[in-house]
């Protein structure tokens, strides 16, 4: 009786509290035809809501986050208020737990889309790190050999070590990461690690668009072959990746790169206008080189897929660079 008790409460809270932080719960998640295990296992959402299982947490609320146990309402449940946008502001707020440790917060105030979090927060971090303790992100005690995860259907989770995981299962049982937060990590695009060619994807067509621009066949090829963590449904509407696919008479090292490039390979023992453009063929930087010079590139280029293009005799080559 207890349990089905909190599970009303639940989701009566989610259909009738319009006050919920939306980086908290994801109305796309829920989906009350799921069977939940019958199974008194609480957890403690971040919207500070009981639910009787991570299941019901998940299906029934649309939590993205929660801690293990029963909600208290105040700093005993050790909720871990990572996916909270605060805004922001410096203002100093206190200790918190924030993606499975204790951290100081600063933002523009406690209260979030109608939800006071201040409950959850401490006067010190001696007082955080004595009630919550500081778990090792890594725990590889979470290894279970029974478990066989899906590893051609992602669904990125962000976790505790800041790495953008394939989904929930691999991020538990294969990289034994103890907590995280549903969707890849912020400003995660690309990664070279997750480069896998010669993974066999299903020969599916259900086009994404990735962070870098480009149109794949499948979530699963954006991951493996694209090495991208961010993607939306439907291709991309962009068609200067074609021109970026051109063949490449000119060579760029390093490949990915962070914060110089040296370039050649072109035949001209004079200077050539060099230009960095995004896959949407927008100038970012240009310069004047000659082979193999070293080009500084500006501080301010973010991470991702670019192109870059040498003007020679009347004449445009690209190449595609990646920027760490």
């Amino acid at each position: 009786m207890k349990r089905k008790q909190y599970l009303f409460i639940a989701i009566l809270t989610y259909f009738t509290a319009s006050a919920t932080a939306q980086s908290c719960i994801d109305s796309s998640l829920i989906d009350l035809t799921v069977m939940c295990p019958a199974l008194w296992d609480p957890v403690c959402g971040c919207n500070g809501v009981t639910y009787g299982n991570d299941c019901e947490a998940v299906n029934y609320g649309g939590v993205t986050a929660w801690v293990p146990g029963e909600c208290t309402g105040t700093n005993f449940d050790c909720t871990d208020l990572g996916g909270i946008d605060f805004g922001a502001c410096d203002m100093a707020m206190g200790v918190v737990m924030w993606n499975g440790s204790c951290t100081y917060l600063s933002g523009c105030g406690w209260e979030v889309d109608g939800i006071d979090y201040s409950v959850y927060s401490f006067w010190s971090m001696e007082e955080c790190e004595s009630q919550c303790g500081s778990p090792e992100c890594i725990d590889p005690s979470l290894a279970d050999p029974l478990i066989d995860c899906n590893v051609f259907d992602p669904s990125p989770v962000c976790g505790c070590d800041s790495i953008s995981h394939f989904n929930e299962c691999v991020a538990t049982y294969v990289d034994f990461v103890s907590s995280y937060s549903l969707g890849a990590c912020p400003n995660d695009c690309f990664d070279e690690a997750r480069l896998q060619p010669e993974m066999g994807c299903p020969e599916f067509e259900d086009p994404v668009c990735g962070c870098d621009s480009v149109t794949y066949s499948n979530a699963c090829e954006a991951w493996y072959h694209g090495g991208v963590a961010q993607w939306t449904p439907g291709p991309c509407e962009s068609v200067s990746v074609e021109l970026a696919r051109q063949a490449e008479p000119f060579w760029v090292y390093p490949n990915p790169a962070q914060n110089q490039i040296i370039l050649g390979g072109w035949n001209s023992d004079g200077p050539v206008q060099v230009r960095l453009l995004n896959l949407n063929g927008q100038l970012l930087a240009q310069s004047l080189m000659r082979p193999d010079a070293t080009w500084v590139l500006p501080g301010e280029i973010a991470a991702g897929l670019y192109v870059l293009e040498v003007q020679l005799a009347g004449r445009k080559l690209n190449q595609m660079l990646v920027i760490e």
